[in-house]
């Protein structure tokens, strides 16, 4: 080739630094228009040939080179396709003999000379190579540029100099990326759990939405949480809440699958990404976190610990197009996951079917009148009497089946129509009440319970208090002092926020309903509420109740009929079942109490309300 059109004081340096520098300043350009170390290495490779004849050939390599063969990533000069066979075998001899392995070993730029009779190489008409290691030995980000010129001793002639200074060029793209990296790592990690936190994650989705939406693909997300967290916290501190939270990570992270992402939502609350996975597949690798997470045993302070977690699912795009759609319906399935007893999996698909199709059965019954009020007996403990009833909703089906509310509720609350559920209730309740005062068969209290749902609705509210305030007239000096009707909130239900309770409220209570506070002791409840609130009963939670007979749990019912004597409320215990129950509650000193012992709700058919289900009429449910 040129070798031999060259003069014998070999090449124009000074022509070949000044080629060179200019290529320089043009892979420099280059850095400050890109932060991808593989395009800025390239942009090297890129320049050198394109800036001196002499260079024919430079290849790259990035990432790992401690490899048993090496292979040239990227390629380009007039030699690129000699190339395409290069491949450096990791071996002693290939470290001594071999200018690349040499340089890899000793991390320094190493020149060499190819003779014409040096295979592939010298037939290419190669005749020197400089090797130039980036980055630092060991570090994630590194690489190689390897050049050849068809000159010998071409790289010591123009001077190693210039050629380091492309070095210390990579190098600095190197140090940028890493920065970058370790900055973007920051902004979407969690730093106690070392997972994506809400930001990473969410672009992770966003990325995946809009990749699967292109190639119309499915993808799955698990949303879990670790069951009773708060207890954690609450008993052994944070530093140890913090332990079981990476451990809970590291569980999960162990079990999935290379391509899924682990993210921090928020809290005690992990959410995963699934790409092309559907719900069948997802449900799986689900039931494979859950798994893993309960035979972690967690190493604590005060011993060992076991956490488990409930799981949602949803997938797109049965159960949602929009990542707001599908962590929502995710989330449904997570608190359904928990309302079935925890440490389980459940499928947002087949908890959105079963809520439609009872969304569908109540909106008929609503239309038909087949939402009805069933009456369960409340006692006074120390007379044996009935005091009071509890109004209850009961759905009946088509073909006469009766629905307890327990098994509605719930989706009547996600489909928004709970508001007319107790709207009908209430009405039914009221007639139910005006009949027992006006033929004096019933002079009972009458408790029913409200959502928070129907008080947001102000036009429904009015029409209520209308209806209440037409009975009252027409039952006239029946009523009494006291207006029968007592109104039941549930903590959970209403009371996030004292003020707005209390302002949603008011209109019950100035026109003289009675307030009780149900589920008391459930969990959810605080002493705050009965000093801020016109609270006249407390309805103790049965799950405090049907353990009456343990010693610490009749220390805490003893406290709480103790500060209801003090604050002049009335106790009511839930859930009596047997004498023995009953007779405990009698020595505490629990004012009333409501349960089967006493009797089932009860369907009564002078509502008028039963259509063509006249054999309903009585039935204890």
């Amino acid at each position: 080739m040129a070798e031999a059109d060259m003069s014998a004081s070999g090449i124009d340096s000074v022509d070949e630094r000044l080629r060179l520098s200019r290529a320089l300043l043009t892979a420099t350009a280059g850095m400050m228009r890109s932060t991808d170390p593989a395009m800025m290495f390239r942009a090297i490779c890129d320049a050198l040939p394109a800036a001196s004849p002499r260079i024919q050939l430079a290849w790259l390599v990035l990432g790992e080179l401690d490899t048993p063969i090496l292979h040239p990533e990227y390629a380009v000069g007039p030699a690129a396709v000699y190339a395409e066979a290069v491949q450096v075998p990791r071996s002693p001899q290939a470290a001594e003999h071999c200018p690349v392995r040499d340089a890899i070993r000793r991390w320094e730029a190493v020149s060499g000379n190819i003779p014409a009779s040096g295979g592939a190489a010298g037939a290419a008409g190669l005749r020197s190579l400089l090797a130039l290691p980036l980055g630092r030995a060991g570090n994630g980000l590194n690489g190689l540029i390897v050049l050849y010129a068809d000159w010998p001793d071409y790289f010591e002639q123009v001077g190693m100099a210039l050629f380091q200074a492309f070095v210390h060029l990579g190098n600095a793209s190197l140090e940028q990326a890493a920065l970058l990296n370790n900055l973007t790592h920051l902004a979407t990690h969690d730093l106690l759990t070392g997972v994506l936190n809400r930001r990473g994650i969410q672009e992770s989705m966003e990325r995946e939405l809009a990749r699967s939406q292109r190639r119309q693909l499915p993808f799955s997300v698990l949303l879990f949480d670790i069951d009773r967290f708060k207890l954690v916290n609450d008993r052994l501190g944070h530093r140890e809440g913090d332990i079981v939270l990476r451990c809970v990570a590291d569980a999960a992270r162990a079990v999935l699958r290379n391509e899924d992402y682990l993210g921090r939502w928020g809290g005690e609350e992990f959410i995963c990404l699934m790409p092309e996975t559907d719900c069948e597949t997802a449900l799986t690798l689900a039931e494979r976190i859950r798994r893993a997470v309960r035979e972690t045993p967690i190493a604590v302070s005060s011993g060992e610990l076991q956490a488990t977690v409930s799981v949602g699912v949803a997938s797109y795009p049965g159960d949602g197009e929009s990542l707001d759609k599908l962590i929502a319906t995710a989330d449904s399935a997570l608190y359904q996951a928990k309302r079935s007893g925890r440490d389980r999996v459940v499928c947002a698909s087949r908890v959105e079917q079963h809520v439609h199709s009872l969304g569908n059965m109540l909106d008929a019954a609503l239309r038909e009148r087949r939402i009805v009020a069933a009456y369960q007996p409340i006692v006074d403990l120390a007379t044996g009497e009935v005091v009071a009833e509890e109004t209850l909703a009961r759905l009946i089906t088509p073909d006469g089946d009766i629905i307890p509310a327990g098994d509605f509720i719930e989706a009547a609350q996600q489909l928004q129509l709970l508001h007319r559920i107790d709207h009908t209730i209430l009405m039914q309740a009221f007639s139910h009440c005006v009949t027992g005062l006006k033929t004096g068969m019933n002079r009972l209290n009458h408790f029913v319970n409200i959502s928070a749902d129907l008080l947001r609705h102000r036009e429904l509210v009015e029409e209520i208090l209308a209806a209440a305030c037409e009975h009252c007239r027409g039952c006239g000096d029946a009523i009494g002092d006291t207006k029968p009707m007592i109104i039941e909130i549930t903590e959970r239900e209403l009371l996030a926020d004292i003020d707005q309770a209390r302002e949603l409220l008011l209109p019950f209570t100035e026109f003289g309903l009675r307030l009780a506070l149900d589920d008391f002791g459930s969990g959810y409840s605080s002493y705050q509420y009965l000093a801020d609130l016109p609270v006249q009963f407390i309805k103790i939670d049965g799950s405090l109740v049907q353990r009456v007979s343990e010693p610490k749990v009749r220390a805490i019912l003893e406290g709480i009929q103790g500060m209801a004597e003090q604050l002049g409320v009335i106790t009511l215990a839930e859930f009596i079942e047997t004498a023995e129950t009953e007779a405990r509650l009698r020595e505490i000193g629990i004012h009333w109490g409501q349960g089967y012992y006493y009797g089932k709700p009860t369907i009564i058919s002078s509502q008028g309300l039963l259509g063509s289900l006249p054999a309903l009429a009585a039935r204890g449910i």
